[in-house]
């Protein structure tokens, strides 16, 4: 072969050129952009519109329908939850998961919600979008030190604007943000015996603070500006500021009203550091092209640098992604090396000093060539990306192994180096090109795969591919180069005795070919058979050490009585001896400080904690201490403790959604449902989103009576605003933000209710008690609504005990859920992690029709016979006989990340038999029978068959001892599959060739 003999007598530029790109690739591992997961596209955002005051029948009517409406009309969204709650509205949009644009779709959303807006009510909005939302806080910051929230909160806002000194750093969020009020507190009975009219007051106030400009002056050449004083410039000139009373006298307004600057009411969102009153920075690390590692370093730095200028406030880390970053990355990159190591040491050993130097050189070479070429191309490394480069070891040999076998064969046989070389790169490319190519067809389908779950894991098959095709070209090239140097003629003689060995196994096989066959369709049966006791999962809990317990109360709840709850709690797990420290934060879910979480704004009903331990192995304990004593603590919540998940976020694994009109309806199928799901072995911790009802008090107007006295509904709404929430009448804007200023009853939220129906209405006969013109009933409200495409639903939640998978406990339910007797109008449907399976595999399964092409199109392109294809493909099944008992032994559950192992495992296990399918007929050629042809070429090939899986099984086994909980599953399942196959196929190919081949006959 003319290639051959010019890399031949290329060998140094040849051997130059990949020591260069081995060294390209070690300066990447050490210096590339490193995060610990991949990057996800902007597919989920949210829409927030606050509409003060509102009920939730109202939000829906008015703010949530319109806004639903106009967001359904982009096409590209496929999902839209909505929520209204008291005076929230609260919308999440998912979009299709091929799409990729996601920037141009968010343009065509945010035009959309500009048209719903000009259908609001006065009051509501504006609507604020927020489509990076699945971008996670990588450093969370705690600013504490003192109880004043205002002054955290000045000090927060002070070093947002240092930390954008940090290089590279992307957004900054400000966590529990405490908001900003100037109250005015003014009492009816004081001001009507002051004749101090409300509107008059709000008026003077509202005039005589304004900022306008006074213009500028030529003088002297130069520009005078004129400053005039038209706002107040602090709280003292406002309090000093004269009020105009009815008979025309001048007032101190502190004579007459109290004024207080503080936190935003009703609260809205609090946080805690180990039981310290917080206000939080969520730092946000740009994904997908950074060092998180080196951002961590300099945004410590930084941090360590400011700390003595904001005493004595505390600049607190509550969280430090970059830890995990670097925790992740070393415990894959020693799995790594180690494999490395093991494989080599398992080649030396198999094949040799000689034949296993040449080939063990090519992992180390191969591996940092293909990292040089995915870091050139804008790879980022993640433990996706490493997990890649670890599956790839064992198999990125075998082209080499088989290559160099065949060399010392040739070279056993007397031909010279260099016509061994070219002889066994004429006999090998093409058969090796078709073996890769099998691989990578299998491949395929986790790389063109589309989704969330498709972007999570699509680094290995591209890493694994990559290295592969590397392997090849090194095997075709640089590996017959070097063992052209270093073999000698009689180095392979150390295998004649796994040669005879595989001669008599053959033998037998061709001997004996239907209880060959018979025996290999009753293990795959077998396995088969068994499978029922393999656990599924989707993808399991992670091995971090930290725990969140989220408190559900009764929508409608105030945040003061959740927050009082949570405290009380984080304080008695702070005690636990396994704790390390423990934060909560009341009225939302917290930072988003793992991928895997999803948002909740503003819902005062709920408290989260998260609970640090000092190792992940504690996190039973903390959680069955919660189970045994938190419900008695706290029996007016919902206590939900669990792990931090993986893969797609979900509210629950196991979730039944319910579809209605009608509340009522719904609230009755939801009890169902929920007797069904706690019958269920396995389920905990079961729920329902649909909430309490809500005390409302309503006020009917009297038109007729409110007309008599020049008044309207306007005017009796305004009054009781103004007694409760209160009346903005202008802007503070003495400080750094704009402050609202409200005048308000000294009582504000806490006003009596008895005390309502004496509020004075303002009329043109002068001040009228309220109780003249309503009539007020008690009643019940929806606390609040929820939305799924449009409908009204809700949802039954349960998490699931320990050794339990979400699959396990759905697989029990479902029969008690088809035994339901449902109300009229309402449907059902599953949710959780076994919706996120069925679309993730819907998508794998949807490309793998091109695998499937591809794998038959390489097969016919070697052998040029269906009936060869078919014994090819015949080793696929084979699989299953290892596969099902290796998951049930090593109790690994069949996970997304294992089924990734198998469709991997397709492409490999075929590889074996192609390679003695292609010897088997180069021996018919040469003339021998069908018995001497299989036997022979068993025994020639069963060395670099055995050693290939060898080095597969010994390369993946550090991936079964790491920590993660994601590799283990994948591992052991291309692990035990790959075994069984492999002894099997020894088998099953010369047998089923014996039947199909007429000669034999």
């Amino acid at each position: 072969m003319k290639v051959m003999q010019a890399a031949l007598n290329r060998r140094r530029l040849i051997l130059t050129g990949v020591v260069m790109l081995s060294l390209i690739g070690l300066a990447a591992w050490f210096g590339m952009d490193r995060q610990e997961d991949p990057f996800f596209p902007y597919r989920y955002g949210n829409v927030q519109v606050a509409w003060p005051g509102a009920e939730p029948a109202e939000i829906e009517r008015l703010v949530l329908d319109p806004l639903e409406e106009e967001i359904a009309g982009v096409e590209e969204v496929n999902e839209i939850r909505g929520t209204a709650r008291l005076g929230f509205a609260h919308i999440i949009v998912g979009m299709h998961q091929h799409v990729y644009d996601t920037d141009a779709v968010w343009d065509r959303i945010r035009v959309a919600v500009e048209r719903a807006e000009r259908r609001f009510p006065d009051g509501a909005g504006p609507a604020a979008i927020e489509d990076r939302s699945m971008e996670t806080h990588g450093i969370v910051l705690a600013v504490t030190g003192s109880d004043d929230l205002l002054e955290l909160l000045e000090g927060a806002r002070k070093l947002r604007r240092d930390l954008f000194r940090i290089p590279d750093v992307g957004r900054i969020d400000l966590l529990a943000d405490p908001g900003e009020q100037l109250v005015i507190r003014l009492d009816d009975a004081e001001a009507m015996a002051a004749g101090i009219d409300v509107q008059s007051l709000a008026d003077q106030l509202a005039e005589r603070n304004r900022v306008l400009p006074g213009g500028t002056l030529a003088s002297g050449g130069r520009s005078l500006v004129v400053r005039p004083l038209t706002d107040f410039e602090d709280l003292e000139a406002l309090a000093e500021t004269p009020i105009r009373t009815r008979t025309g006298q001048m007032v101190p307004l502190s004579e007459i009203a109290s004024i207080e600057l503080g936190p935003e009411e009703p609260a809205v969102e609090r946080m805690w550091f180990n039981g310290e009153t917080a206000i939080g920075l969520g730092v946000v690390i740009p994904e997908n092209r950074l060092n998180a590692v080196a951002f961590g370093r300099n945004a410590r730095a930084l941090i360590d640098e400011l700390r003595p200028d904001y005493a004595p406030l505390e600049i607190r880390e509550m969280f430090y992604q970059p830890q995990w970053v670097e925790k992740r990355l070393t415990e894959l990159g020693r799995s790594l090396l180690l494999g490395v190591g093991v494989v080599a040491v398992v080649l030396l050993l198999a094949m040799g000093p000689r034949l296993g130097f040449v080939v063990a050189t090519l992992l180390p070479v191969v591996t940092l060539s293909g990292l040089a070429i995915y870091a050139m191309g804008g790879g980022v490394l993640h433990q996706m990306a490493v997990a890649g480069m670890v599956i790839a070891l064992g198999m990125l040999v075998d082209n080499a192994i088989v290559m160099v076998e065949n060399l010392q064969w040739h070279l056993d046989r007397g031909k010279s180096r260099a016509q061994a070389a070219v002889a066994s790169v004429t006999e090998l490319a093409g058969p090796l090109a078709a073996a890769t190519g099998t691989t990578l067809a299998a491949f395929t389908p986790l790389l063109l795969s589309t989704g969330d779950t498709a972007d999570f894991t699509r680094a290995i098959p591209a890493m694994v591919m990559l290295i592969l095709v590397v392997s090849y070209v090194y095997a075709v090239l640089v590996t017959p180069t070097v063992a052209a140097a270093v073999l000698k003629p009689g180095e392979g003689d150390t295998s004649a005795g796994l040669e005879r060995v595989g001669r008599r196994l053959g033998g037998v096989a061709v001997s004996r070919p239907w209880p060959v066959m018979a025996v290999t369709a009753l293990l795959v049966v077998g396995a088969i058979a068994i499978s029922g006791f393999m656990q599924r999962d989707f993808f399991p809990s992670t091995d971090r050490n930290q725990l969140i317990v989220d408190l559900y109360f009764a929508e409608g709840t105030r945040l003061e009585h959740t927050a009082l709850k949570a405290s009380d709690l984080a304080a008695s797990v702070e005690g636990l001896p396994q704790v390390r420290a423990v934060h909560h934060f009341a009225g939302f879910s917290g930072p988003r400080f793992y991928y895997n979480l999803i948002e909740i704004p503003r819902s005062p009903h709920l408290a989260r904690l998260v609970v640090i331990t000092e190792n992940d192995s504690q996190l039973p304990a903390v959680m069955d201490w919660i189970d045994r004593h938190v419900p008695e603590r706290i029996p007016d919540a919902q206590v939900v403790a669990h792990r931090l998940g993986q893969g797609p976020p979900v509210d629950a694994p196991v979730e039944v959604r319910l579809y209605g009109k009608d509340s009522a309806e719904l609230a009755r199928a939801a009890r169902q449902v929920m007797a069904a799901v706690r019958a269920t072995p396995g389920a905990r911790d079961v729920r329902h989103k649909l909430g309490d009802g809500m005390p409302t008090l309503t006020f009917t107007i009297d038109d007729a009576q409110a007309a008599r006295h020049g008044v309207n509904r306007s005017d009796i709404a305004a009054v009781l605003t103004q007694a409760s929430f209160g009346r903005q009448v202008s802007t503070w804007r003495a400080g750094r933000e704009p402050v609202p200023i409200r005048l308000r009853s000294p009582e504000g939220e806490g006003l009596p209710e008895r005390a309502l129906a004496g509020l004075q209405v303002p009329t043109a006969d002068g001040p009228v008690p309220l109780d003249q013109f309503v009539q007020i009933e008690l009643g019940l409200e929806p606390a609040v609504i929820h939305h799924r495409d449009l409908q009204r639903m809700t949802s039954v939640l349960a998490e699931t005990t320990d050794e339990v998978t979400y699959n396990q406990v759905v697989t029990q339910l479902q029969p008690r859920l088809d035994a339901l007797e449902l109300p009229p109008g309402v449907r059902m449907e599953q949710g959780g992690s076994a919706a996120e399976a069925d679309s993730a595999n819907s998508a794998l399964f949807s490309s793998l029709p091109i695998g499937v092409v591809l794998l038959i199109g390489f097969l016919l392109w070697q052998f040029n016979s269906f009936r060869l294809v078919g014994l090819v493909l015949l080793t696929v099944p084979l699989a299953a006989v290892g596969v099902v008992p290796g998951l049930i032994l090593s109790g690994q559950p069949f996970s997304f990340t294992a089924t990734l192992g198998v469709v991997a495992l397709i492409g490999i296990v075929v590889n074996n038999a192609i390679v003695l399918i292609d010897v088997i007929q180069t021996n018919q050629a040469e003339g021998l029978t069908v018995e001497q042809a299989v036997s022979g070429a068993v025994g020639r090939r069963i060395r670099p068959i055995l050693l290939t899986t060898a080095t597969t099984i010994v390369g993946l086994l550090p991936l079964t001892f790491t920590q993660s909980t994601l590799w283990p599953p994948l591992a052991w399942a291309i692990i035990s599959g790959l075994l069984a196959a492999t002894l099997l196929t020894l088998v099953v190919i010369p047998a089923a060739y014996r039947l199909i081949n007429p000669s034999a006959r």
